[in-house]
């Protein structure tokens, strides 16, 4: 559609590709009259502005010139070196003179005419630019007159060879686009010469004597170099021939739906697709010349106005925009692909009858028909080539890169491209690990190159799942060592190392020892009772605790946690108990009451009177004697008697109450608690009480990654991905990822190894972890791989991706999966039935 007017009777030449924004160049054509009847000539300068609404051009430059012109072409000689920003501008006149302009001067308003060319004799009607090297100027004129100029040196021209026989009239002239030494010419006689620069001689001289032609135009193939159209201007034989200089005895094909001469032509060089040409029947085609359809194929017409189109052109930088110069002194500007609109223009008719006036006109003649039939402007039937995609790519599944470019026709590659390198090489070496199932070299080596103390952390938490006795392991990690708790004891009590060092079980013979240091009869006794070969932890004495309960509290405790203590009365001790005489109090004080207790059996009232007066040491040992249910009263008359931190402690121990400690204990002694629960928790509430922990620590906020490591002693690998996702910044990036999971197949192998089976994951963060896992995988090209991390789980995500994995190896997966049969787990649904029950709803 059309979409800019300029109202000027004018030659014109786009700007050069190179050249942005986009100019035209108009000058005043020869031989024409417009309607002011005006004898003066100019060469303008128009700007293309396609985001303007309007049908004008906006004029960018004007300068008055003496001539007129048969021929303009604009060049791109000077811009490589800006010797010429704009390019040069050059004009054939009616005298022989070709004239040269600076564009950029013309532009700045400046005396922008750099010379004059003056060999020719005659009309100068052919011009055109070489368009390998730009300063290479071709001229055409009468007489078969032929100059090749060099813009640099341009005092003396070439010719091309000697001139044509008989002399005639040069109409056009075009370089070869793929050869750059090669040189078209045509005269109105029928002929058309091709010259060779380099021999100095034409080579081929192309004529169709089965046809009346007379050759107006030429035009050479964007991309076969030896394919060339020729435009016959004879209305009768209005055709247009396209000929291979290899086969020249006749054209290869003939276009033949103009009805009169074919004044011009122009074959676009970004799509070889489309070719222009208009002719005196008033009608502006574009053709598909490489169509095999007999008579041409035409593609698109333009609409035009009453007169003929003498000139087309595309334009070099936008092919989507052609011009036209026609009859009734307008230049069109028309787009291919759509917009604007037909403007109906009365200006040239209204400024003839302004010129003679109303009465000379008398009556209006009727203006005659046009003998075709007015029809409307086709479209494009495909897109032009720019707007193809010379080249492209896309990535498939599985890391596959699908790729095709102009040269390779109907051939599409297939690659394998990596993208994450150290993703693939860690991943093989996780594989390799759980395949040969070198779990604890894989710890090592993780722990080798730990990048900070907290990695390194957690990576030995993880290797301590598969030694034999976890638990021990993992408290000397916490920072608990037995053998060094017990050198701190004996060396604070004073007592021989063997007597705490750390084993099982308490021994009878060294409570019956240590009892003998108490003091039965003072209040403030601060003999300790060592925790003895069976105690699994050991407690010093508080100094700043009420009264001497704190001593009592951590003998007791002592005691208690190695569980019920039977002390025979065995014969002797020498070593140990004086050979001397003692006296049995007979007083009403507390020893005379305790010792008519004793004397009496009644152990019950013994032990209330020694907790009365803060003797705890004898309380726990007449407790013992007087069996476990006095043994647990006492307990727990004591644990209500003292508030203290330590007694505290005691006293979740003692009763076993380990939820006490893991719920209520400051944060700060995490690793403490933690300890608590290696050494006294049992299997089956173990994980439970570090997942309580580990929550705690977690909705701390700043005890994250210490709730790592209560999960992984847990076994819990669902808690432990969503804490690292909280932990973790930028989670999703690959080499995070492959962190995770390192951790996670690591802590699932563990906990399988215990268990003696494989749990199936369960949970949907797990599943949404795993499902990206393996697509980076497959993005990688390692689908087998990919597989082994999905399991049989039966998670949405997890059974897709399983399924478009399988299918991506052809149907036939990895050993896992070789005689599984996978579910398709999406619905069938048909989508006949839905339309065919649409229709009836309707």
């Amino acid at each position: 559609m059309k979409v800019k007017d300029i109202a000027r009777t004018a030659n014109v030449a786009w700007s050069p590709a190179q050249q942005y924004p986009i100019y035209m160049a108009a000058g005043t054509a020869a031989q024409q009259l417009d309607a002011t009847f005006s004898t003066s000539a100019a060469l303008e300068i128009y700007g293309l502005n396609l985001a303007d609404q309007s049908m004008d051009m906006e004029l960018a430059a004007s300068i008055n010139v003496d001539h007129r012109f048969h021929n303009v072409v604009w060049g791109k000689h000077g811009m490589s070196n800006s010797s010429l920003p704009n390019g040069m501008i050059v004009g054939g006149t009616d005298n022989g003179g070709v004239y040269m302009y600076n564009a950029a001067k013309l532009l700045d308003g400046s005396d922008a005419l750099i010379g004059q060319l003056e060999k020719h004799t005659g009309t100068v009607k052919a011009l055109d630019f070489n368009p390998f090297q730009g300063n290479l100027l071709a001229t055409g004129a009468g007489d078969s007159e032929i100059f090749i100029w060099d813009l640099n040196n341009p005092t003396t021209p070439m010719t091309p060879g000697a001139k044509s026989q008989p002399p005639d009239e040069i109409s056009c002239l075009a370089w070869n686009r793929q050869v750059q030494h090669i040189l078209a010419s045509t005269c109105p006689g029928g002929r058309c010469v091709v010259w060779d620069l380099k021999k100095n001689e034409p080579i081929i001289k192309v004529t169709d004597h089965s046809s009346r032609i007379r050759c107006k135009a030429v035009a050479w193939h964007p991309e076969v170099a030896t394919q060339m159209v020729l435009a016959s201007e004879d209305d009768y034989a209005p055709v247009i021939q396209i000929w291979d200089l290899r086969f020249a005895t006749s054209p290869l094909k003939v276009l033949q739906k103009h009805e009169r001469g074919v004044l011009s032509i122009a074959w676009c060089q970004q799509d070889p697709d489309l070719l222009l040409s208009c002719a005196k029947d008033n009608r502006i085609f574009v053709w598909n010349p490489n169509s095999n359809i007999p008579g041409g194929e035409v593609v698109y017409e333009l609409p035009t106005s009453s007169q003929w189109s003498f000139d087309v052109q595309f334009c070099p930088r936008n092919p989507a925009v052609i011009s036209s110069s026609s009859f009734d002194g307008h230049v069109s500007i028309y787009s291919l692909m759509g917009g604007g609109q037909q403007v109906q223009d009365t200006r040239q008719s209204d400024q003839i009858a302004s010129s003679f006036g109303t009465d000379g006109f008398g009556q209006q003649p009727v203006q005659q028909q046009q003998s075709q039939v007015k029809t409307e402007p086709l479209l494009l039937k495909k897109p032009p080539k720019w707007l193809r995609r010379p080249v492209g790519a896309t990535f498939g599944f599985g890391g596959k890169l699908i790729s095709y470019t102009a040269t390779s026709k109907q051939q599409v590659h297939i690659s394998q491209v990596v993208t994450e390198t150290e993703l693939v090489n860690r991943s093989n070496a996780l594989e390799e690990a759980l395949s040969n199932g070198n779990f604890v070299e894989f710890c090592n080596q993780k722990i080798g190159k730990a990048k900070d103390d907290t990695e390194k952390e957690i990576w030995n938490f993880l290797k301590v799942n598969f030694e034999k006795e976890p638990r021990n392991h993992f408290i000397s990690l916490l920072g608990h060592d037995p053998h060094e708790l017990s050198r701190k004891v004996a060396l604070a009590t004073g007592a021989p190392l063997g007597l705490t060092n750390g084993m099982p079980g308490v021994d009878a013979e060294e409570l019956a020892e240590r009892m003998e240091n108490l003091s039965t009869g003072s209040r403030g006794s601060e003999a300790n009772l060592g925790s003895g070969n069976g105690s699994p932890a050991t407690s010093k004495t508080p100094n700043n605790s009420v009264g001497d309960s704190d001593a009592g509290a951590a003998q007791f405790d002592a005691i208690s946690a190695g569980g019920m203590v039977e002390v025979e009365n065995q014969e002797q001790q020498s070593d140990s108990r004086a050979a001397s005489p003692f006296t049995i109090s007979k007083e009403e004080d507390t020893d005379g009451l305790v010792s008519q207790a004793i004397l009496t059996g009644n152990f019950e009232a013994a032990v209330e009177m020694c907790l009365h007066d803060d003797r705890m040491a004898d309380a726990i040992l007449l407790a013992i004697a007087g069996g476990p249910e006095l043994l647990a009263s006492t307990q727990r008359k004591y644990f209500k008697k003292t508030k203290s931190h330590i007694s505290r402690l005691i006293s979740s121990i003692v009763t076993k109450d380990l939820k006490d400690i893991v719920s209520y204990c400051e944060l700060e002694n995490w690793k403490e608690a933690l300890t608590a629960l290696l050494t006294y928790a049992s299997p089956k509430e173990f994980s439970a009480l570090c997942d309580t922990l580990g929550e705690r620590l977690e909705g701390e906020g700043k005890y994250c990654t210490q709730a790592f490591l209560c999960y992984i002693c847990a076994g819990n690998v669902d808690r432990l991905v969503s804490c690292w996702a909280k932990i973790t910044q930028n989670a999703n990036a690959p080499l995070n990822l492959q962190d995770l999971v390192e951790k996670v197949m690591i802590l699932r192998k563990a906990v399988e190894i215990k268990s003696g089976s494989s749990n199936a994951v369960s949970s949907s963060i797990l599943a949404d972890k795993l499902s990206e896992y393996a697509h980076l995988l497959a993005a990688q090209g390692k689908l087998s791989t990919a597989n082994t991390y999905l399991g049989e789980s039966a998670q949405p995500k997890i059974v897709s991706l399983r399924d478009r994995l399988y299918r991506a190896q052809g149907g036939s997966s990895s050993a896992n999966y070789a005689k599984a049969q996978v579910s398709n787990p999406y619905q069938k649904t048909s989508t006949s039935q839905q339309q065919q029950q649409q229709q009836q709803q309707q």
